[in-house]
């Protein structure tokens, strides 16, 4: 829009220029031969002699010096040049152009030098050979503009309206692929709607694969607890000799690492497919998953601001819990001692921030950290499945907040800004 306004100024101050130069080249022979005579007279005769008299009806004034005022030198233009021109042809020569304002308005001043005489300044009224600024020509000029630029508005949004239906739209339903009520209007461009027909062909087929995924890892984490089950049982239920009681110990472990993993799964796939429907108290939470930890306050502890509760609109209280809970999780096993944990405001933001006094992670590392399944080479020694991080990520981007890793004097944060 503003690249066409800037255009039409140009067009429109190109256009009246050339007019303004068609013009003074057809009105200045006339006007050089009806001001040439008097000015002659003005230039030639005797010093003292009323200016009046020289040429009446023509008021011509003369001067050695130009009067002081506000003025502008026209020693280049179509308009002087032509006007100039003419002059010459009969027997004037002109040398300088001015145009100086006075009380009585503008004229025109001209440095005339006569054969044979001293030059002398000569001012007669400002002929219409040269530019003037009519209020009618600003009026004009500033109706284009406003029509130039609505006219331009209008089909610019016309073009801009449907594109950013779209972007809303891969906005709300890019993170869990899900559908969306919105659609990009019927009169959009041809060229937004076949964009939106295959913007539509890739969400159905990412929404089919992220439901066979799911379904697949709930599946067979959840047939896999079966077998897990009876292989428990019956390491439980073998004669315990002190030949077998170190195997059946590692049995044991083997098969409760084993479920973990498999609970890891589950939350990871709840993760992206539980509804968002509930309003949280996030205060509530925090305090029910800080009890559960059974840590002293030297070692864990919870900031809660004056109010007694937090409220998180369009929430699920599963997934929040399993946020605080790894990050919390995370900063015991893979941080240092004392972890703390703070809730509070930020205007209309939630602020969840887990600070542990260990070494953290580099921008690079936090980044990889929240890829599924990665793991650290300082945690490959901590008993764990690599989707504690990614199901804080898939949690916190569902829920439409920002997860930051930082560090400063007090320790290292995992920062959970939430709307």
């Amino acid at each position: 829009m503003l690249a066409q306004l800037v255009l039409s100024l140009v067009v429109g101050v190109v256009f009246y220029l050339w007019l303004t130069a068609a013009r003074a080249r057809a009105a200045s022979a006339p006007y050089a031969q009806l001001w040439a005579a008097n000015l002659m007279a003005a230039a030639t005769r005797p010093p003292g002699e009323d200016d009046s008299l020289a040429s009446p009806g023509y008021p011509v004034h003369r001067s050695l010096t130009l009067p002081s005022g506000w003025r502008v030198n026209l020693p280049y233009g179509p308009a002087a040049g032509y006007f100039v021109e003419q002059l010459a042809l009969r027997g004037l020569v002109v040398d300088r152009v001015s145009v100086l304002r006075q009380d009585d308005g503008f004229g025109l001043w001209l440095h005339v030098v006569p054969p044979g005489r001293d030059a002398v300044w000569l001012r007669l009224p400002l002929p219409p050979v040269f530019p003037q600024l009519a209020g009618v020509n600003i009026g004009l000029t500033l109706f284009y503009l406003v029509l130039v630029g609505g006219m331009s508005w209008f089909f610019a949004r016309r073009v801009t309206r449907p594109l950013e239906q779209l972007r809303q739209r891969m906005d709300l339903g890019a993170m869990a692929y899900a559908p969306h009520d919105s659609h990009v209007s019927a009169d959009a461009p041809s060229e937004v709607l076949a964009i939106e027909a295959d913007y539509n062909k890739l969400i159905a087929r990412l929404r089919t694969s992220e439901r066979e995924r799911a379904l697949l890892l709930a599946g067979v984490s959840h047939d896999l607890r079966t077998p897990l089950a009876r292989v428990r049982l019956a390491a439980e239920v073998l004669p315990v000799t002190p030949e077998s009681q170190a195997d059946l110990g590692i049995i044991t472990r083997n098969v409760d690492h084993a479920v973990r993993l498999i609970d890891s799964f589950l939350d990871y796939v709840r993760a992206g497919s539980l509804p968002m429907d509930e309003t949280v108290d996030v205060a509530a939470v925090a305090r029910s998953v800080v009890s559960r930890f059974e840590r002293e306050p030297s070692e864990l502890r919870l900031e809660l601001p004056g109010a007694d509760r937090l409220l998180l609109h369009r929430a699920n209280g599963l997934l929040v819990e399993r946020l605080i809970f790894n990050l919390i999780d995370n900063a015991l096993k893979h941080g240092q001692a004392p972890v703390s944990v703070s809730l509070g405001r930020d205007g209309r933001s939630l602020i969840l921030d887990v600070c542990d006094a260990g070494a953290g992670m580099s921008d690079a590392g936090a980044s990889a950290m929240l890829e599924a399944f990665a793991r650290g080479d300082s945690s490959r020694r901590v008993p764990g499945s690599g989707l504690g991080l990614p199901v804080v990520q898939q949690v916190v981007e569902r829920l439409g907040g920002t997860l930051q890793f930082m560090r400063d004097a007090s320790g290292h944060h995992a920062r959970v800004t939430l709307p």
